[in-house]
């Protein structure tokens, strides 16, 4: 297998898919303008609209153009007639993420440290958005926000011109929130608001969006819009009229629909041909060993999880159709990624950050209001495999999330890009995307971090460089000192807190390139790497 980061065209599987989406008949002639962010930005339409979305706690595999048997025609149409990166790496769980995202800096330099009080540091520059700010564009937002529940905290106070932001981890998707009214949940322009009195999280934040970016459509500045969902996330709900459209699809288990994904994701081309269900590395118990009610609430577990998916996919849709009938969708850059792998966690977890006890998990009323249930470990590793673990963990299936960026500039529809990408790169290549500059080691007259992130527009578009070279060092490190450390092909794991660090044999090593899913430890074949790389991670975690 070549050591190089490669662009691949898709299979068979791809070209039918591909058959089914949209394809765009028209190339950017004009290349985007350079400027300085301490200039006076040109903040005329030649530079495109930016619209990020953002899933959470999504597998790897759970959609169309990844694998998946749920349908997302809008995702799919986007992703394969842009780009794919099968290589993306988001933090293993969601306040962190969104820390990189804003940042350009690992979550640990940001001062985000785990998804309870995450709070974004002063030492950064922007964050994101007001960096954007400064460059001309209007800044929007819709969605989780996960970075503050103050008001100086809020989107608004960090840089969004207008934001409807969910502030805390995660809530109920319909009927009323799961906080009291002395918890503030929801802040729309910094604002304490109440939920309106029919809603479903995915429409909410759709519709707010469409309703910032249109009360806007006669400026002449570029827009950024942030569409964050919180769905997939538990509690897993939908609306009544998508609750029952995957009934009976997995009711043969999670066995079945991790060796499906992988046959998928292997036609597909996202994955190597060489994988083989054998490959992958799970704990959950076999279906098979589930007694038939375990199977039922489970199955359904997973149906409703599907129908979060699919219905994400419709909003999505009703996105892209408010950028074509508004004439914007030609120039609108969008990019989509999930926060992490999908999540573990069965229907007894009960999270500390949400007060309510009084919860009614019967299977009839699995999905409603009342209900709190997850989807459990079996079909978390399903939708992240063959890819290591699921949400919390530094292995691939805590952090690799599939990731696509659609744009008419793109020369070839259909591309597969394996080089290695994090969200740190995202700020970096947004602002390239709006003409701007990173400030460097000042912001605003007081000092700030330097970011990590690279930029990947170049390489979204056809540059075959690697955004990340042999000398880049990324860092990883959650909040119970468990770690990781990737540079080159080379990636150092240490997923048990209470080893010492200091012990090589707290670390295992593996070739990304020969061995992603992380089934061969070699740190015994290849003890001078396990040696540096160890010694790049201590002089990261003193410099923090």
């Amino acid at each position: 297998m070549p050591r190089n980061p490669t662009l691949i065209r898709y299979p068979s599987l791809a070209a039918a898919l591909v058959s089914m989406v949209f394809l765009s008949s028209c190339q950017i002639t004009n290349s985007i303008p350079e400027y300085g962010s301490k200039g006076i930005p040109d903040t005329s339409k030649t530079r495109p609209n930016i619209l990020l979305i953002v899933a959470d706690d999504m597998g790897y595999t759970d959609i169309g153009s990844f694998g998946s048997e749920i349908p997302t025609p809008s995702l799919d149409a986007l992703a394969m007639n842009g780009v794919r990166f099968a290589n993306f790496h988001a933090a293993p769980s969601c306040a962190p993420t969104r820390a990189m995202l804003m940042s350009g800096v690992t979550n640990r330099e940001a001062g985000v440290t785990d998804s309870v009080e995450a709070v974004l540091s002063n030492n950064i520059a922007g964050p994101l958005p007001a960096l954007l700010q400064d460059a001309g564009y209007r800044t929007y937002m819709a969605g989780k926000w996960h970075l503050g529940h103050e008001h100086e905290q809020s989107p608004t106070a960090r840089g969004f011109h207008a934001s409807y932001a969910l502030v805390r981890a995660g809530d109920n998707h319909l009927g009323t929130s799961n906080f009291p009214s002395d918890i503030v949940a929801y802040r729309e322009n910094g604002q304490v608001v109440e939920l309106p009195d029919d809603w479903f999280s995915t429409a909410l934040y759709t519709n707010k969006l469409i309703e910032l970016l249109r009360d806007g459509e006669d400026a002449e500045q570029p827009w950024f819009g942030y569409l964050a969902f919180t769905a997939p996330h538990w509690p897993l709900q939908a609306p009544t009229d998508w609750r029952d459209r995957a009934v009976g699809r997995y009711d043969e288990g999670y066995d079945v629909l991790r060796a499906d994904r992988i046959k998928r994701t292997r036609e597909l081309g996202i994955i190597p041909e060489t994988t083989s269900v054998n490959d992958y590395i799970g704990v959950a118990p076999a279906w098979e060993s589930l007694d038939s009610e375990s199977k039922r609430q489970q199955a359904r577990a997973m149906e409703l999880y599907a129908a979060m998916v699919e219905n994400m996919d419709f909003h999505v849709g009703r996105m892209v159709d408010y950028l074509k009938t508004s004439n914007q969708f030609e120039d609108t850059v969008i990019l989509f990624f999930s926060d992490n792998g999908a999540s573990g966690s069965d229907s007894s977890f009960r999270p500390r950050t949400i007060p309510r006890t009084d919860w009614d998990n019967s299977l009839s009323n699995m999905g409603h209001e009342g209900s709190f249930v997850a989807i459990g470990r079996g079909w978390a590793e399903a939708t992240t495999a063959p890819f290591r673990n699921v949400k919390g963990s530094l292995y691939e299936g805590g952090t690799r999330a599939a990731a696509f960026l659609h744009h008419r500039s793109i020369p070839q529809s259909g591309n597969i890009d394996r080089g290695y990408l994090t969200v740190m790169d995202v700020l970096p290549t947004l602002l390239e995307i709006a003409g701007a500059v990173h400030p460097g080691i000042e912001f605003q007259g007081k000092p700030v971090l330097p970011i990590r992130g690279r930029s990947f527009w170049d390489r979204a578009r056809g540059n075959t460089a690697p955004v990340h070279d042999e000398s880049d060092v990324i860092p990883w490190m959650t909040s119970d000192e468990r770690a990781a450390l990737v540079r080159g092909d080379w990636k150092l794991v240490r997923e048990s807190a209470n080893e010492n660090p200091d012990s090589q044999s707290a670390w295992q090593l593996y070739d990304l390139v020969e061995d992603p899913w992380e089934s061969t430890d070699l740190t015994g074949a290849h003890p001078q790497e396990s040696a540096e790389l160890i010694e790049l991670w201590h002089n990261y975690r003193a410099g923090l």
